[in-house]
C-alpha cells in the first residue's frame, strides 16, 4: 500500500465518522458525512434559515437550490470535496448545519471552506466542531490553507475561518471578505 493510498484510506474512515456531540446548552447533535439522499432535507434546510443566515452563508438571497446545486452539493468525492452534516435530537431528520470544503482546481493545496449553522443552534459551539472535523479531513486530503468568501461583517464566520486555520498544520486561513451588501 503507497503513502497516497494509506492517507486516502485514513480520510475515507474519518469522512465516514458519524459521531455524536453535546452543544453548551444541552442540546445532542450528529455528525455524520453527507448523502446523496439529503438533496431535499438540504433544500428544506434552506427555506428554514433567516434571510440573515442565507445572506451570510451565500452573500446573495436565495430561495431554492436548483438540482444541480443539489446534486453538486450532495453528491461528494469524500477527498477534494468533503461535506458534512448535523442533524439534531431537538428535530429528528432535519439537517441543522452543513460544513464542506472543496479543493481549488488552480491552487491543489488550497480548498473554499464554508459553515452554515441553522439559526437557533448558533453561537452554540456547532461551527466550532464542524471546523474542527472539517480540518482534519482537509488535512490528511494534503489541504494546507482555506479561503472563503464573507461579508465583512460577518465576525463569526471569520473566527471560524481562523479557527481553521490554526487547526491545519503549518497553514494559515485567507480571509476574504468582501464589502458588506446592502440588505
Amino acid at each position: 500500500m503507497t503513502a497516497d493510498t494509506d492517507a486516502d484510506a485514513r480520510a475515507a474512515r474519518l469522512a465516514a465518522v458519524v459521531s455524536r456531540h453535546l452543544l453548551s446548552d444541552g442540546t445532542a447533535v450528529t455528525i455524520r458525512p453527507i448523502a446523496a439522499g439529503d438533496k431535499q432535507e438540504l433544500q428544506d434546510g434552506l427555506h428554514r434559515l433567516s434571510e440573515e443566515a442565507v445572506q451570510r452563508r451565500f452573500l446573495v438571497p436565495k430561495v431554492r437550490f436548483t438540482k444541480a446545486e443539489l446534486r453538486y452539493l450532495t453528491e461528494v468525492d469524500g477527498h477534494d470535496h468533503v461535506a458534512l452534516v448535523v442533524e439534531s435530537e431537538r428535530w429528528p431528520g432535519m439537517i441543522v448545519a452543513v460544513a464542506r470544503y472543496v479543493r481549488l482546481n488552480a491552487d491543489p493545496d488550497t480548498a473554499e471552506a464554508a459553515i452554515v449553522v441553522a439559526d437557533a443552534l448558533q453561537g452554540l459551539g456547532l461551527g466550532t466542531q464542524l471546523a474542527k472535523r472539517l480540518a482534519t479531513a482537509a488535512g490528511v486530503h494534503g489541504i494546507r490553507r482555506f479561503t472563503a468568501e464573507m461579508l465583512g461583517d460577518n465576525r463569526p464566520a471569520q473566527r471560524l475561518m481562523e479557527l481553521l486555520a490554526a487547526e491545519l498544520r503549518d497553514s494559515a486561513a485567507c480571509l476574504d471578505a468582501p464589502p458588506s451588501l446592502p440588505r
